[in-house]
C-alpha cells in the first residue's frame, strides 16, 4: 500500500531530523526549543539558524493538532462506520480502493483497527480538552513554524496508522456488493487487547494528572508575568513528577505502546510513529531538563536529591 509506505518513510525522516536537532549546531539553535526552553537554548550562529528562529508562532496554536486530528479521527471513524454496516465508501475510501493496493494492508483484523480508531479518537480528543480547559499555554509563548506542521502531520498520521494495515479486511477494495466479513468480537477477550486497553486507560490518566499539575503551575504564575522564568515558574510535584523530568512525555509514549501492543506490534506506521515520539520527546525533555537545572540551580539539586529519570525510567 502506496499511503503506509509514505507514512513510514515521514515518520522514519522525522526521526533523523529530530536526533540531527539535537547535536547539528545549526538545527539545535533554531528549531529545538520551544515556549519557556527557548529562554536556555543555543543563540543562533549564523544567518540561516536566525532566519529559521524567527519563522515562529503563538504555541497556543497547539489546540489546532488537536481541533484538525479530532475533526478527522471522526469523519475516519463515520466512514469505516459506513463502509461496516452500511457498506457505503465515503471519499477517503474511494480515494484509497481507486487509486491505492491492498498490499501490506490486511495486517490487523477489522475489529482491531475498529479498536484502535476509537482509542486514537479519544486519545486526541482527551489532548483536546486539556490543551482548550485545563492548559490554556500562555499567549507570549511561541514554537518554530515547523513544530505546526510537523505536529498536525503526525496526528493525521496516526489517525490513519490506526485501520489503515488493515483496511482490506475493512473491505475498501471490495465491492458494495460482495459482503465484508462480520467482526470478530472474540479477539477483544485477548490477553495482549485487554493489557493494551488497560495501558491505554492507565498511561491516560497519569497525563492528565500530570497536565493539571503543571496547569496549576501557570496560573498561580499568571499575576506575575513580567517576572523572571525562575520566580515565575516553580518545580512540578506530585504523581509521576518525583521520579520523572517529563512524566506527561512518558505517559505520551505509553499510549502509543498500548496501540502498539494492541496491533501485536505488527502496525508498521504505529510503530514508526512510536520510534518518532521516543525520539522527540526524549530530545525535548532532555531540553526540559537543562531549563530547570539552569533556572533553578542548587534549589533543584536539592529538591531531588536521588536525582530523576528524563522520560524513560531505567533507560533514559
Amino acid at each position: 500500500m502506496l499511503l503506509i509506505a509514505l507514512l513510514c518513510c515521514c515518520l522514519h525522516l522525522l526521526s533523523v531530523l529530530s536526533l540531527l536537532a539535537k547535536f547539528q549546531p545549526t538545527l539545535r539553535s533554531s528549531v529545538l526549543a520551544y515556549g519557556k526552553l527557548s529562554e536556555t537554548a543555543d543563540r543562533p550562529t549564523s544567518k540561516l539558524s536566525l532566519w529559521i528562529s524567527q519563522q515562529t508562532v503563538p504555541k497556543a496554536w497547539f489546540s489546532h493538532f488537536y481541533w484538525i486530528g479530532f475533526l478527522f479521527a471522526l469523519w475516519c471513524d463515520l466512514e469505516v462506520g459506513l463502509l461496516l454496516w452500511k457498506h457505503e465508501k465515503g471519499p477517503i475510501v474511494s480515494l484509497l480502493a481507486h487509486f491505492d493496493t491492498p498490499d501490506f494492508a490486511n495486517t490487523q483484523p477489522a475489529i482491531i483497527c475498529l479498536l484502535s480508531l476509537c482509542l486514537i479518537t479519544l486519545h486526541i480528543g482527551r489532548r483536546l480538552y486539556e490543551v482548550n480547559i485545563v492548559q490554556r499555554p500562555s499567549r507570549q509563548a511561541r514554537m518554530n513554524i515547523t513544530h505546526y506542521f510537523i505536529g498536525i502531520g503526525f496526528y493525521g498520521s496516526m489517525v490513519f496508522a490506526a485501520w489503515l494495515e488493515g483496511a482490506a479486511n475493512l473491505g475498501v477494495w471490495e465491492s458494495s456488493s460482495q459482503p465484508i466479513t462480520l467482526l470478530d468480537t472474540h479477539q477483544l477477550l485477548r490477553p495482549h487487547v485487554i493489557f493494551a486497553i488497560i495501558l491505554f486507560a492507565y498511561a491516560s490518566w497519569h497525563q492528565y494528572v500530570c497536565h493539571r499539575i503543571l496547569a496549576n503551575i501557570r496560573m498561580k504564575a499568571r499575576p506575575s508575568t513580567s517576572a523572571a522564568s525562575s520566580s515565575i515558574y516553580q518545580i512540578p510535584r506530585g504523581d509521576w513528577f518525583e521520579r520523572v523530568v517529563c512524566p506527561h512525555y512518558l505517559a505520551d509514549i505509553l499510549i502509543y505502546v498500548s496501540l502498539c501492543i494492541l496491533n501485536r506490534l505488527q502496525n508498521l506506521t504505529l510503530l514508526a510513529g512510536l520510534l518518532w515520539t521516543i525520539i522527540n520527546l526524549s530530545v525535548t525533555a532532555g531540553e526540559t531538563e537543562r531549563w530547570y537545572r539552569k533556572s533553578f540551580g542548587s534549589k533543584y539539586a536539592n529538591t531531588f536529591v536521588r536525582g530523576r529519570w528524563i522520560v524513560l525510567p531505567g533507560i533514559y
